[in-house]
């Protein structure tokens, strides 16, 4: 499969998800078609060395 930004079929999508998921993995935000919409798959990288807790403590962006 190419990795690069894909729209997918969402019976292909459960078929293949670890493919679908790599995708994102690697910088490209996927797309899955469903009969009410669309879903838009991306991966956000947690800083390195921050255990979850500290970073869902610091929450969300201020409003400065």
């Amino acid at each position: 499969m190419q990795k690069k930004t894909r729209l997918w079929e969402r019976s292909d999508a459960e078929r293949r998800i670890v493919e679908l998921l790599d995708a994102a993995k690697e910088g490209y935000v996927q797309f899955v078609s469903d009969p009410d919409g669309v879903f838009e798959i991306r991966f956000s990288a947690s800083a390195a060395g921050e255990r979850m807790g500290e970073f869902l403590a610091r929450g969300g962006p201020s409003d400065d």
